[in-house]
């Protein structure tokens, strides 16, 4: 695993009667390889008559699905119906009508739309670019935006907490040798945040209007890498502390 952690430490003293705190926060950023993308591959057809259209698009859903089982991309582990919609299209208002034209004037369906895909989310990436070419070759003209993501997110959440608490802790202790003080229990400690922040997703609709349009061989696709995703944690940790017997002695003697 690939990762890399980045360090933010606050300290903020407060001296009491009968006690001092040492406040520390330590902030981790791991980048992880994304192992896993999703996109929404379908064909859109307008036409007169809502079985035209229906046909259409039923018949480059089919070509579709014949490209993800011919990929090795499983039914309802890797993809799935994704939506099935018919709309109505409807004859626009004309413009400049007289009130006595405009009182009359009664809307008509001109013909119907009919959108249909299918989701896909694998982990295998590194066909996701044969993928969209063949699409495309086989009538997708509905390509979504490609986007990358973490099959397990939860264990990558818990290393970023770890890394982050371990970095509050190494400077809680540096600081503490530093200052000439002891650091006597944590008394508090909370988790801030704890989040992952994906690439951003590339726009794949180009690829399929270029593909279409090119006289080239459509059967070689795109190079696509998935990136790295972000996860984040920030702990703070509050601890009780006190003076070593000439703690601030040898502490001004090292800064000396």
């Amino acid at each position: 695993m690939l990762w890399a952690a980045s360090i933010l430490t606050l300290i903020v003293t407060t001296a009491a009667p009968a006690e001092s705190m040492l406040i520390v926060k330590g902030v981790a950023n791991l980048q992880i390889p994304a192992d896993q993308f999703s996109i929404s591959i379908g064909a859109t057809h307008v036409e007169s008559e809502v079985d035209e259209a229906r046909s259409a698009v039923e018949a480059d859903l089919a070509k579709i699905i014949t490209v993800l089982t011919d990929l090795g991309f499983e039914r309802t582990t890797e993809w799935k119906t994704g939506r099935y919609d018919i709309s109505p299209q409807w004859q626009p208002r004309p413009r400049n009508m007289t009130r006595e034209e405009a009182d009359r004037w009664q809307p008509k369906i001109t013909g119907y739309r009919v959108d249909a895909s299918v989701q896909i989310t694998s982990s295998q990436i590194d066909k996701a670019g044969l993928l969209i070419a063949k699409a495309a070759k086989a009538g997708a003209n509905d390509i979504g935006s490609l986007h990358f993501s973490l099959q397990d997110p939860r264990t990558s959440r818990q290393d970023a907490i770890t890394t982050a608490a371990q970095n509050a802790v190494a400077d809680a202790t540096t600081l503490a040798s530093a200052t000439g003080v002891r650091l006597i229990a944590i008394q508090r400690l909370t988790l801030d945040g704890a989040s992952a922040q994906p690439p951003r997703p590339m726009e794949m609709a180009w690829v399929g209007r270029s593909m279409m349009a090119a006289d080239s061989d459509k059967s070689a696709g795109p190079d696509v890498s998935g990136g790295t995703v972000t996860v984040s944690a920030t702990v703070t940790a509050q601890w009780m502390i006190e003076d070593m017997p000439n703690g601030h002695e040898t502490a001004a003697r090292t800064k000396d």
